[in-house]
């Protein structure tokens, strides 16, 4: 017999240390209190939660040994780096164009710099990670299974979003939108918000663990990470709670990327949610 036929296959090694480490970085720069800020300058907590991601993503050129989780850190970087730009960036332009521009205005640039940036980490997961490791991103895929689940879980999650308190969704103190003065920036702002996210999570973080974990930890890795990126969401209700109603949709959303193949159903309920939501704000609703 040959030699190397007595010698141990090498155990394959899942990328679960890599999310965890990107993990762990995000939760430090998240959970840190936001020391030294200053209301008319771009926050130090945004520079602090993109450098861990960059950081581990240059780890992952430069150190052999994760090399196979590059496309795991990517897709972390590719949530935290664009978050870290849409949050810096009304901030940037009241510096630069003081009060030339409406909230509303600076809202949408937000979600449109948010958008871009993710597309950008796209392209380059796309392009630039060896064809083996490149995270499915499923965005070229749509089927009548699709259709149907983006119609039927946009209705179904619409009355749930209804019908959990407000107390849970984190969401108290949020002011009605009024239809003629804010949607018209506003529901194309949370359009590109819900689109990008999905990108984020349910195309490059989900697409990359699939490579080497069991779709249901997978899924369950993403929906985790989900729920606790939205720590640093300012909602003016507690953060808390909503954590765990963020990782349920989480795992809803990806479990139907991973059924219908598509990304599309996830980005058309995610968006017409946060849109509708908004849309159909009454007086004594989130606490109004």
């Amino acid at each position: 017999m040959h030699i190397a036929a007595l010698r141990p296959m090498p155990l394959r090694r899942p990328p679960v240390a890599a999310l965890l480490a990107a993990a762990f970085a995000l939760g430090i720069a998240l959970l840190v209190p936001r020391a030294f800020s200053d209301p008319v300058s771009v926050d130090p907590f945004d520079i602090r939660l993109a450098m861990p991601s960059l950081a581990l993503v240059a780890a992952s050129v430069i150190w052999a040994p994760l090399t196979r989780c590059r496309a795991v850190l990517l897709g972390v970087a590719g949530i935290a780096v664009p978050f870290s730009l849409w949050a810096a960036m009304p901030r940037l332009m009241t510096l630069v164009f003081a009060d030339r521009y409406s909230f509303n205005q600076r809202v949408f640039a937000a979600d449109t710099a948010y958008m871009l940036a993710t597309a950008a980490i796209c392209v380059a997961a796309t392009t630039l990670l060896p064809a083996r490791s490149r995270p499915a991103l499923r965005l070229r895929s749509i089927s009548p299974l699709a259709l149907g689940v983006a119609v039927a879980g946009t209705a179904l999650l619409i009355l749930a979003a209804f019908a959990i308190p407000a107390q849970l969704l984190g969401r108290e103190g949020i002011e009605p939108a009024a239809l003629g003065r804010d949607m018209p920036w506003l529901a194309p702002a949370y359009v590109l918000q819900a689109a990008a996210q999905e990108v984020q999570f349910r195309g490059l973080l989900l697409g990359a663990l699939e490579r080497d974990l069991p779709p249901w930890a997978a899924n369950l890795g993403q929906a985790s990470l989900f729920g606790v990126a939205h720590i640093a969401v300012q909602y003016e209700g507690p953060a808390g709670p909503f954590v765990p109603v963020t990782v349920v949709l989480g795992l809803v959303l990806g479990y139907i990327t991973q059924r219908t193949r598509s990304l599309w159903p996830a980005i058309v309920i995610h968006a017409v949610l946060e849109v509708g939501v908004a849309v159909v704000i009454l007086d004594g609703l989130y606490g109004q």
